[in-house]
């Protein structure tokens, strides 16, 4: 498909492109729907690709304001490392690129994204 295209640079998507974060984003959302009542194997597969404030205030919670529970679940996001990997050959392969010539896209805030990364061992672009 493209075969002897040239590319200037890369963007690559972060969890299930250069590492896993799944296990680790679940736990921390798991005790967060408990803790408002919620059908927790209803609503995990809904959290994956979006902010948490944009997916808090999908749900219409009473009383729930979306920017403050986002900030506690970012908070606890960053404590909770646990099982984040790299998915296999993307260390090695984000090493034989440029460092200038790539980044991590994601819809992570930024300083998440960074502890993420650092937990999986993947090279910080410049």
């Amino acid at each position: 498909m493209f075969a002897g295209s040239k590319f200037a640079a890369f963007l690559f998507d972060m969890d299930g492109t250069v590492l896993n974060s799944i296990a680790a984003a679940e736990r921390v959302w798991t005790k967060w729907a408990e803790r408002h009542g919620l059908d927790v194997t209803a609503f995990l597969p809904t959290i994956h690709g979006r902010r948490a404030r944009e997916t808090i205030a999908a749900l219409k919670l009473p009383g729930v304001d979306p920017l403050a529970e986002a900030d506690l679940l970012l908070k606890a996001e960053a404590e909770d490392l646990e099982g984040i990997v790299p998915i296999p050959g993307a260390v090695a392969f984000l090493q034989s690129l440029p460092p200038e010539r790539w980044a991590i896209v994601t819809s992570a805030p930024r300083e998440l994204a960074l502890l993420r990364i650092q937990a999986a061992g993947i090279p910080v672009p410049a």
